[in-house]
């Protein structure tokens, strides 16, 4: 499976304003500092909890349709834009909406054939599936507020260990943040 972000986030997850407050700093010029170490931070729990918190665009690709269920990576799943393939004369289709069922509710998300398709046959060749998908809880504001507060929790790792060398203290979780991300963490992994 091959993806491609298309758009970003158009938010960060956590505000410069709330970092600052996290991290009790009033410095302004810490300001470009604390908002990389709140996209690093944001970064390293996506991929702990295998999720994408703020709504954004990506698109997978798959060498061929599976047996069942396609399943997307970084849910929550919020729509699917297009499903293209590459039929056995090379050339690229849209697959019609009406031809699948988007299930949003399971997680990762998924798409399964409608009732009485199947899926169709792809040629045999790299990436011949490709899904635009749009995952996330939406905006900042409607991500839980467990995730923010573990973020937050790393942010105040970042600052507070920002000169430290030993790759061994900047490799682990702290306890309470993971304590916070464990409920969200994706254990049913996309193919």
């Amino acid at each position: 499976m091959g993806l491609l972000l298309l758009e970003g986030p158009a938010a960060p997850l956590v505000s410069l304003e709330e970092a600052q407050a996290h991290v009790r700093s009033e410095n302004a010029e810490e300001s470009a500092l604390l908002a990389s170490m709140v996209e690093a931070a944001t970064v390293q729990a996506e991929a702990y909890c295998r999720r994408r918190f703020v709504t954004q665009r990506w698109r997978a690709t798959f060498d061929c349709f599976p047996d069942g269920a396609l399943l997307l990576p970084h849910p929550p799943l919020a729509s699917v834009e297009a499903v293209t393939y590459v039929d056995a004369a090379g050339t690229v289709q849209t697959l019609a909406p009406a031809d699948y069922v988007v299930r949003t509710a399971e997680t990762p998300g998924e798409l399964v054939p409608a009732y009485g398709k199947s899926w169709p046959a792809a040629r045999d060749v790299p990436d011949a599936v490709a899904v635009e998908f749009t995952c996330g809880y939406g905006d900042p504001a409607d991500v839980p507020h467990a995730i923010k507060r573990a973020v937050l929790l790393l942010v105040g790792s970042l600052y507070r260990d920002r000169e430290n060398a030993s790759p061994v203290a900047l490799s682990h979780v702290p306890t309470s943040a993971e304590w916070l991300l464990g409920p969200f963490v994706v254990r049913r992994f996309a193919a």
